[in-house]
C-alpha cells in the first residue's frame, strides 16, 4: 500500500474519532485512541510521518521479557531448596537409625 493512501487512512481514524488497524512495511500497526488524540491537534496533516508512529509503537525494553527468567530463577531456587532438604533428612535419619542400632546393641 502507498504511503500516501496510509497517510490518508490515519486521517480518516482522526477526523472519524475511531481508532484503525493498518499494515506497513509488512507489520500491522494498530492506530489507537491515544495516537488518535496525540496528532488530532496538528494543523497540518501533511506532517504525518509513518516512521514515527510506527516507533511511537514499537515499544522497546521493559519488564515481560524477563518475567520467564525471573520465574526459572525461582524455580531453580526451589529445586535446590527441595534436594538439600531431602539430603539433610536423609543424614539425619542415618543418624537415627545409628542411634537406634547402638541402643538395641
Amino acid at each position: 500500500m502507498k504511503p500516501e493512501t496510509l497517510v490518508m487512512k490515519i486521517i480518516e481514524a482522526m477526523e472519524t474519532n475511531s481508532p484503525t488497524l493498518i499494515t506497513y512495511n509488512g507489520k500491522k500497526v494498530h492506530i489507537t485512541q491515544k495516537i488518535i488524540d496525540k496528532y488530532k491537534h496538528c494543523k497540518v496533516r501533511d506532517d504525518i510521518d509513518l516512521e514515527r508512529i510506527d516507533e511511537n509503537l514499537t515499544k522497546k525494553g521493559g519488564f515481560l521479557p524477563f518475567l520467564p527468567l525471573i520465574f526459572a530463577g525461582l524455580a531453580a531456587a526451589g529445586a535446590t531448596a527441595g534436594g538439600a532438604a531431602g539430603i539433610a533428612k536423609a543424614v539425619n535419619d542415618k543418624k537415627a537409625e545409628a542411634a537406634a542400632n547402638a541402643e538395641t546393641r
